[in-house]
Order: structure tokens, then C-alpha cells, then sequence
């Protein structure tokens, strides 16, 4: 095996540190590791004399702000913040001694490469010098223990063009939610149903982060508010030929597509009455059993399960079919919307911007000017993940490639001007006089029924009302309709 070069990443030491760094060195090299950037970690309160190389070696200091380098929580924050971002730019093998430091320290190494969270090979190294022959050694170190995050952090190296959450979320609500997201998803067989506001990213949670916990390459995804009630059916469960006029032949369905891999069904409470029924006998039991439209036998497939939607548990008990609703809610995990998730923002709005940046003139890092994080953090953040890509695209519009900047302002005032109106959407009553006010509060009770019951006819039947009444009650159909056609007092 030829001789390989790489960078080392290592503290230092509080006693003889440069001759410990020479002696890690000479050690690797004796392994055929060739050894010519150092990555080395000092603390701020500290002041060796670092020089500028260590035999071949290019040696970059990087101050730590580390009081107490016993204190496992402030050690993994500055690894986080200060030097994992650092390792993006690292080509070639990455080496990290273990052995320089606090207890704490090695566990913080362990705990991070258990994660995933550095480089794809990374070795961990183990140096001791021998008491006999006063001789450095240094050993690998064999932690193959590989968690959740670890499977994360993978997916997201390799597919880096996907703006996805940050596996280790630095805020309460999102870590909760992604911990127990990679708990349910790890019982196999059982059906698992995600919630959350739209624009929460619960999509590509599915098919990046369920599907890598649950081993499964592919994933089907059925748009459940696009299907027509007369073709659903057959579009899920596949038909013989002559199964119904038009049935020219045999059509496999979306079940079979999905055998070996996962059936994601969004936004599920939007499937036709008579599909949710027929969908119980497939939820019931391991076997995933359908039979297809027009056939006499029935077939099963190696399928898992998850759901979504964009209501709360109590509106979707009430939206789907109660035997279905049984049998997919067991296992349910709400994805926090980001206005509760504000420590997460940074983080966020970077992936999202490498996401959209297609020009290589634009920042490879977010801007993140005080105007840009004094707007995310005021925002009610209404379209979460929708808002950032909404942000990202103009700010990439308003980029000026003479003075290679954004202009921020300009950026930011067609942003707010868009998520201040969502923001009136969104307000508990409205804005303006009252008549203006009962407008709106019509406008959105017209919407509610309508989503929630799935179209006008169904709505107003629920409302025992006139389906046109409904229909004008909402403010895009009223914009045209003159006062004395309203279907209400001005003075009510």
C-alpha cells in the first residue's frame, strides 16, 4: 500500500504540546501517513508559541473560547460552531488524535463521529508513549457505533444540493421532534404519520430522513389532494383489463410501484371516502393486502407506511375515516413550524440558499447581513421553509455583479411586503373597520369549510348553507361583486 497525505486535527497539549504534535506526526508517518496541514485547537485563554511548521507540516491555529475544557456541552458548542465548519474546506483524509486533552474532550471526538458529523473517512487516532521504550505510538481507534444522526449526516453528504434539516437542531422543539421522528420510524411494519403547517418540509423529511431510517431506497409519492375520486382508486390499487370502461389493459398501481420501499401519502384526509375504506385493509396488518380494481384475488406487497398532513390530530380524526384514522395514527410526530425553531434559522437559511444558488458568482455561504437576521428573526416565518426559498431567490434576483453584494433593501421590501399580507391572513380578526372584519373572518370560514371538507358542495352542506353563499363568502370571489350583491350587511 503506497504512502497517503492528510490533515491532522488535534488540542493543544497543556504540557510539551508542540513535541507532542512532532511526536503524533512522526508516529503517522511511520503508518505511511504523510501528514501536511495541521488543524490545531488552542484555548483563547491560553497563549502558546504555535510555530508556523512542524516538520513538513502546515501548522493553522484555531482559538477555542473554552474556559473549562472539562465541560462537555461548551466543548461539543465550539466544536459545532468553530471547527466543524472549518473541515468543509479539508481534501484528502482527515486525522484526528483523540489522545491531547480533557476526558471530556475524547468523548466530545467520539460523540461527533458517532454522529456523523465529520468527514466522510475520518480516522480517529489513539497516541500513548510507551514508559519501557519512551516510544510514541498511535493506534486507530475502533468506535464503529453508528446512530441516527450518523445515517443523517450521510444522506445530506451525499445528496448536498437538498436544502434538509440540520440532523443536530439546536433548537428544543425540532430536536425533540427529529429524535422521536427516528424512534417511530424505526418500527418497522407499523404505518407513521407526520404532521405539521405547510412549508414545514415534511416531504423531504420522508424521502430523505424516513427513508434512510427505514432502509428503504425508493419512495412513492401519492399527492392525495390532486387524485380524482373516480381514478384513485385504480391509480393506487391498479386494475385488470375490463375492469371499467377505458381499462385497455392491466395497470400495476401506485402499491406495487412502491413494493420494496415506501408508500408516502400527503396530505392523506384529501383521499376519496371510498379509497380510505378500501386503504383499511392494506394499514391492518404486515401483509400490506389490496386487491387490485376488477380482480378476484387479492395481493400483498413489502411496503411501509407514512402519512402526512397539514391539519391538527383532532381536525384530521374528523377528515379521515375512522378505522383508517385507527390504524395510521398510532405512531404520529408534529414537525415544529420555524417560528418555533429559531436557534435552527441560521442553519436553515444556508441550506436553502446552497439549495437555490446555481451561479457560481453568487456567495457559497448565505449572507447573513444584520438586515437578513433581523428579518428572520422578527418574522412570523407564516410559509416556514417557503419564506426562506421565497428570501433566497430575491436575494439572488437583487444581486449586482459589478460590486458583487445584495441589495438588501431592495430584497427586503418585496419580502415584507409578501409576509406582511400573510401576516393580515393570518392575524386572529383581521384588520381594518368591523365590516371589514366580518369580511375577512367569512373569507376564511368560506376556506376552512372548503379545505376541510373537500370541496364547495360538501362544505356548504356541512354549513347548511347556499353553495353560492360559500363561494362568495370568499374574498378572491367577492373582489368583483358589487355591495348589494353581498350576502351580508355592511352594517352587520
Amino acid at each position: 500500500m503506497g504512502r497517503r497525505t492528510g490533515t491532522l486535527l488535534c488540542w493543544h497539549a497543556e504540557r510539551a504540546g508542540i513535541e507532542v504534535l512532532d511526536r503524533a506526526i512522526k508516529a503517522l508517518q511511520n503508518r505511511r501517513i504523510d501528514i501536511d496541514r495541521v488543524l490545531y485547537l488552542v484555548q483563547a485563554t491560553r497563549t502558546p508559541d504555535v510555530p508556523a511548521k512542524v516538520g513538513q507540516a502546515v501548522v493553522e491555529p484555531i482559538d477555542i473560547a473554552l474556559e473549562d475544557p472539562t465541560q462537555h456541552a461548551a466543548i461539543y458548542e465550539q466544536m459545532r460552531d468553530v471547527v466543524l465548519p472549518r473541515l468543509r474546506s479539508v481534501r484528502g483524509g482527515l486525522h484526528i488524535n483523540v489522545s491531547p486533552g480533557t476526558p471530556a474532550m475524547h468523548s466530545v471526538w467520539l460523540m461527533l463521529h458517532a454522529g456523523g458529523a465529520l468527514p466522510e473517512g475520518t480516522q480517529l487516532w489513539s497516541s500513548q508513549m510507551s514508559r519501557e521504550t519512551s516510544r510514541v505510538r498511535i493506534d486507530p481507534v475502533d468506535f464503529s457505533i453508528t446512530t441516527y444522526l450518523a445515517e443523517i449526516q450521510r444522506v445530506a453528504r451525499l445528496q448536498p444540493q437538498l436544502a434538509v434539516y440540520e440532523a443536530q437542531a439546536r433548537s428544543p422543539a425540532r430536536r425533540q421532534a427529529l429524535e422521536r421522528l427516528a424512534r417511530y420510524a424505526r418500527v418497522f411494519g407499523a404505518p407513521l404519520l407526520i404532521l405539521g403547517e405547510r412549508g414545514t418540509g415534511k416531504t423531504r423529511l420522508v424521502e430523505t430522513f424516513i427513508a434512510t431510517l427505514k432502509g428503504r431506497k425508493s419512495v412513492v409519492t401519492v399527492p392525495c389532494g390532486g387524485l380524482d375520486s373516480a381514478l384513485a382508486e385504480s391509480l393506487l390499487f391498479g386494475h385488470r383489463k375490463g375492469a371499467f370502461t377505458g381499462a385497455a389493459g392491466d395497470r400495476p398501481g401506485l402499491l406495487k410501484e412502491a413494493n420494496g420501499g415506501i408508500l408516502f401519502l400527503d396530505e392523506v384526509q384529501d383521499l376519496p371516502k371510498p379509497v380510505q375504506r378500501k386503504l383499511v385493509r392494506v394499514f391492518q396488518d404486515r401483509q400490506r393486502r389490496y386487491r387490485p380494481v376488477g380482480s378476484d384475488r387479492e395481493e400483498s406487497v413489502d411496503v411501509e407506511l407514512v402519512c402526512a398532513s397539514n391539519l391538527p390530530l383532532t381536525e384530521l380524526r374528523e377528515r379521515v375515516d375512522a378505522d383508517l384514522f385507527d390504524r395510521l395514527s398510532h405512531l404520529s410526530v408534529t414537525v415544529p413550524p420555524l417560528r418555533e425553531c429559531r436557534e435552527d434559522c441560521k442553519d436553515d437559511w444556508n441550506r436553502v440558499w446552497q439549495e437555490f444558488r446555481e451561479r457560481d458568482d453568487f456567495p457559497a455561504d448565505a449572507p447573513w447581513e444584520p438586515e437578513i437576521e433581523g428579518a428572520l428573526q422578527r418574522s412570523p416565518l407564516m410559509g416556514n421553509l417557503r419564506d426562506l426559498q421565497r428570501l433566497a431567490l430575491l436575494c439572488m434576483a437583487w444581486w449586482s455583479a459589478s460590486d458583487q453584494r445584495v441589495n438588501f433593501c431592495a430584497a427586503l421590501d418585496d419580502w415584507l411586503r409578501f409576509t406582511s399580507t400573510q401576516v393580515s391572513e393570518n392575524s386572529e380578526f383581521g384588520e381594518g373597520t368591523r365590516a371589514a372584519r366580518i369580511r375577512w373572518f367569512r373569507d376564511r370560514l368560506a376556506k376552512w369549510a372548503k379545505d376541510r371538507h373537500g370541496t364547495w358542495s360538501a362544505a356548504a352542506k356541512a354549513l347548511s348553507c347556499d353553495e353560492k353563499t360559500l363561494r362568495l363568502d370568499s374574498v378572491s370571489a367577492m373582489d368583483n361583486v358589487p355591495d348589494s350583491e353581498v350576502p351580508f350587511k355592511k352594517d352587520q
